[in-house]
Formats: structure tokens, C-alpha cells, sequence
């Protein structure tokens, strides 16, 4: 199995808890059976027994998902829960504990003496490569963490990928050896990054050694560095890819992997090999994905170049338009070309017009997200090509206009599960605006789309009355018919509102 050069970010990822929000929305959640405590009149007892959850390791890993359901409020009066998590005797509760930390850190850095603290190996590793993906590691403590002895040589390239993405370099730290790793992987990674200094003998030996390798290893790893080379921006690495990707043994996906770090990295170089894939290869598949990586280009495209791929089928028509529209340098044109290639209701297509406008002005940004919304909303045949786009879409539309997203609210209300997700997304927004939407809508929902308003409010305001008090208390202890995700942030978010997060906090001591 090829090792990943990437730091994983599903062990962690706050982002992970939104789509895991949206698929149990869509299976119509998994009702709390909790109908005892509904009735209670102090629903304090209620909530300390979720938070509890959270504290207990489960050996489904439900203490763990809920710890990253409370890691996403990055609230700092959890601050004493997430070092006693570090004491705990389980090991994905210790790295929870100091990721969370790090979150709430005003240096957004771990601390490596937890870190060190870690008895195994391999949970150091993992605590270290989550710290990379989230971001959470600064050039000091990648330059402290370099300095030790008996760090593994995936981490070792790993952490010396980050500090040259962070824009700087470390000598010394052990790359020559792990050049000559038993990993291809690791190896390829190593050689990139001192063929990134100036130093090309172990690339060149690294690609002698690829050589004898069998067709189906090649391309993993060569995809495999592609995307390591955009993800630490190492250009030097790319006209080495697109020599070795001539060779007939690469496929096509493996070639567009490579012109796509290209296009990010070395647009010129990007542009020309593009160019002569398409002339190449006309399949639906190859246009569609060419067109996609033009399309998603912030930096500015050539004039003209979605004429290479046109082939009159309407989506890469569409796409084509939107390429050309990427390259005149007319925010409004690309806006209403990205709607245009949401309108053909295919689903890669209109994620990566979603992550597109993220970069236009905000009110075209939300224009983009909300026409898709409303498509969705018009055109029921659509609903399963564009379903996974949906709560991204509504979420980034949250934060930008969310009175655009209080009106689709209002006008959703034949589509429960549609209309539940839009509320979801106001949860994820958690600010002053999102909660004045969210009270807005409030009364006139299903009873779990009830219970994310109130957790929308909860999460944006700083105080609450007394009504919207109650309210939290009742699904806090398991009244809303909410995924337990959401029920974990209700309970919480009902002790600190109660100004009892202190009482609550030594209940729920971790084991």
C-alpha cells in the first residue's frame, strides 16, 4: 500500500464534522433516545451526561468524534478539558487534547513537551502529522522537532516539506538517508526536496530505482509526488514529473495530476503541457477534467484556451466558457459562467464551481452559492448530482450573506431535510449574523431544525434570555432529534450559557 505524503486530516479535521452533520441530516439523523431526560426541568444533568461521552473512550471511536465536534466550537473555556484530555489514558484522546490546545493557542502551535509526553511512537507521529495538515506547527517547533534523534524518516521529509512551504529550510536534517528509504514515497519526497535546494544526485538515483519498478507502483507514486509538490510548493520538482510522465507506461490521470501541480506552480510550463494533452486526448472524461483545472485557476488563464477542448457536448461547452471567462479578467463573466456550469447539475462540475467563486468578489461569491441552493431547490431531478454540494455551498453563503440563506430557509420549507442542512450551515457559521437568522426562522421549523437554531444562536451570541435558555436545555438533553455531533455542542454550549462550565467541567474528567 503506497504511504501518503500528505499529513491525513480525517482523524481531526473540523471540516470532517460538517459532512458527517450533513450525511446523518440526509439519512434523517439517528434520533437521541433520551425521551426520560426531555421532561426534566434542569436539563444540566442531561447535557453533563453527553459530555461525558466525550470523556469515556469508546471502542467505536464515538469519544473521538465527539472530542472534534467540540474542538470545532473553538470555544477557550474548554481550554482545562483539552489538558485533561492530554492525560488521558487513551491515546487518540491525549492527540485530541493537543490539537485542541493547539487550536486555542494564540500561535496556533503544539506543544511538542505533550508531544514528547506521547509513550508511543507511532502516537508522537500521528499528533505531528495532524499538526502539519491543520496548520498547527510553526517553523520553530518543526526546526525543534528536526533536531531529535529518533524521528521517523516519514515524518523526518514530512516536517521538511512543511518548513519549505512555510518558506524556509533546514539543513542537516537527515534527507540524503532518507533518499535511500525501502519507501519509494518517502524516498521520491526526499529527493525532491534537495533536488528543491540545488542538489539533484539523489533525484537522479531515486528515478533510476522508479525505473524497475512495475507500471501500477510507478504511477501511484508519481501521483503521489504530484500532489506533495503542490500541496509544499515545490516547484522545482515539476519539470522532472512531466519528463518522467512521458513515458507511455503513465496514464492520463497520472499526466493531469502533473499539469495540475504545474498549472499552480509553473503556469507558463502548466499551459504547454496542457495544451498538448488535449490535443491528445478527447475523451468526455480527459476535456472535463482539463476544463475543470483552467476553470479553477486563481492565477490569470491565457485568452482563448477553452476552444481547445470545446467538443459541443453542453457541459464542456460550459466549461469551456467558464475557462475563457477565467482568462478575461471580468469577476461578473466568470460568476456567471461558473452558474452556468452549475446549471448542467453535474456534480464534479459544480464542486469545483462552488470552490471557484470562493475567490470572487463576495456578493458574486454569493450569487454563485446561492443560485446553486435555489437550483436545487427547482429542479428535484438534480438533487442527486448536486446533494453533496449543497451544505459547503450553504455554509460559505452563511458567512458572506446570510440573509440570502434565511430567505432559501424560509422558501425550503416543503424540502425538510434541504431546509435542515441550510440551518446546519448556520451552526458552522457561528457568528452574531448567522444567529440573527437563525432566531429569525426559529418557531417555524421542523423540531431538529428547531434545535440547530438554537444552536446556531447559542454558538453566535455571547448571552442568551431566558426562552432561548430553556430552549438549548431541552435539546441538550436529547429533546432536538439531533445526530450526536450536534447534541455534544448543545450541551456544552448549555453549561457555559448556564455559567456553569466550571461544574460542568470537573463531571467530565477524562478516564
Amino acid at each position: 500500500m503506497p504511504i501518503r505524503l500528505q499529513p491525513p486530516t480525517h482523524f481531526d479535521s473540523v471540516r470532517h464534522i460538517r459532512g458527517l452533520c450533513f450525511t446523518l441530516l440526509l439519512l434523517g439523523s439517528l434520533a437521541q433516545s433520551a425521551a426520560a431526560q426531555y421532561n426534566r426541568t434542569d436539563h444540566f444533568d442531561g447535557a453533563i451526561a453527553t459530555l461525558q461521552r466525550c470523556a469515556s473512550p469508546s471502542p467505536t471511536g464515538e469519544h473521538h468524534t465527539l472530542i472534534v465536534s467540540l474542538r470545532a466550537l473553538n470555544d477557550p473555556t474548554l481550554r482545562p478539558f483539552f489538558e485533561a484530555l492530554t492525560r488521558s489514558s487513551n491515546w487518540s484522546s491525549r492527540v485530541d487534547g493537543i490539537l485542541g490546545l493547539a487550536e486555542l493557542s494564540a500561535a496556533r502551535d503544539v506543544d511538542l513537551a505533550l508531544i514528547n509526553r506521547l509513550s508511543a511512537s507511532e502516537d508522537r507521529s500521528t499528533a505531528i502529522r495532524h499538526a502539519i495538515g491543520l496548520h498547527l506547527i510553526t517553523p520553530a517547533s518543526i526546526r525543534e522537532l528536526l533536531e531529535t534523534t529518533d524521528l521517523p524518516a516519514l515524518d523526518r521529509v514530512i516536517l521538511s516539506a512543511d518548513l519549505h512551504r512555510q518558506g524556509q529550510t533546514f539543513e542537516g536534517v537527515g534527507l540524503r538517508e532518507a533518499a535511500t528509504d525501502a519507501s519509494d514515497e518517502i524516498a521520491g519526497l526526499a529527493a525532491a526536496l534537495m533536488l528543491q535546494r540545488g542538489t539533484s544526485e539523489p533525484w537522479d538515483a531515486f528515478t533510476a530505482r522508479l525505473a524497475t519498478r512495475p507500471p501500477e507502483v510507478k504511477n501511484a507514486v508519481v501521483q503521489e509526488l504530484a500532489r506533495a509538490a503542490l500541496l509544499y510548493s515545490m516547484r522545482a520538482i515539476i519539470a522532472p514529473l512531466i519528463s518522467l510522465g512521458k513515458d507511455d507506461v503513465y496514464t492520463v490521470p497520472t499526466r493531469m495530476m502533473i499539469i495540475g501541480s504545474a498549472l499552480a506552480l509553473d503556469p507558463q510550463t502548466g499551459w504547454r503541457e496542457w495544451r498538448k494533452l488535449v490535443a491528445q486526448e478527447r475523451s468526455q472524461s480527459t476535456l472535463m477534467r482539463a476544463g475543470l483545472q483552467l476553470m479553477a485557476q486563481e492565477k490569470p488563464v491565457e485568452v482563448g484556451m477553452g476552444a481547445a477542448i470545446r467538443s459541443g457536448d453542453p457541459l464542456i461547452e460550459a466549461i469551456a466558457d467558464a475557462v475563457d471567462a477565467n482568462g478575461s479578467d471580468d469577476p461578473a463573466a466568470l460568476a456567471k459562467a461558473l452558474i452556468a456550469v452549475i446549471d448542467v447539475a453535474n456534480r464534479t462540475s459544480a464542486e469545483w464551481a462552488v470552490r471557484r467563486a470562493a475567490a470572487l468578489p463576495p456578493v458574486l461569491a454569493a450569487e454563485v452559492w446561492r443560485h446553486l441552493i435555489v437550483q436545487f431547490l427547482a429542479a428535484p431531478a438534480n438533487t442527486p448530482a448536486l446533494s453533496s454540494a449543497v451544505l459547503d455551498c450553504a455554509s460559505r453563503l452563511a458567512l458572506v450573506d446570510p440573509q440570502a440563506l434565511g430567505s432559501l430557509i424560509n422558501t425550503s420549507a416543503a424540502e425538510t431535510q434541504l431546509q435542515e442542512t441550510l440551518i446546519l450551515s448556520l451552526c458552522n457559521a457561528a457568528t452574531p449574523q448567522a444567529a440573527q437568522v437563525a432566531q429569525a426562522v426559529r418557531g417555524s421549523l421542523s423540531r431538529r431544525g428547531d434545535a440547530l437554531a438554537i444552536i446556531a444562536i447559542a454558538r453566535g451570541l455571547p448571552t442568551l434570555d431566558e426562552d432561548s435558555l430553556k430552549a438549548l436545555g431541552v435539546v441538550a438533553a436529547g429533546g432536538g432529534n439531533i445526530d450526536p455531533t450536534m447534541l455534544v455542542q448543545a450541551a456544552w454550549l448549555f453549561a457555559r450559557h448556564s455559567n456553569r462550565a466550571d461544574q460542568a467541567l470537573s463531571q467530565i474528567q477524562p478516564k
